[in-house]
């Protein structure tokens, strides 16, 4: 089998997307506790915490919420 520089291309972009996936991961879950941690300590509202992350309100129900959703 010939050596192409576009299975090595599309091997090392398949690799950085399941990095990607992994990060995203990391990252929802780190800002999920951190919303709740907020919620929890009191002082914020769904309305007030959705604007100073930067989502929606109806997101900050599901993160402090989920079985509600």
């Amino acid at each position: 089998m010939p050596s192409d520089v576009r299975v090595a291309a599309a091997r090392e972009h398949h690799r950085a997307a399941a990095t990607a996936r992994e990060d995203e991961r990391r990252h929802l879950g780190e800002r999920n506790r951190l919303i709740r941690q907020l919620y929890a300590e009191g002082g914020w509202s769904y309305s007030r915490l959705a604007t100073a992350v930067g989502c929606t309100p109806d997101l900050v129900a599901k993160i402090i919420n989920p079985q509600e959703r």
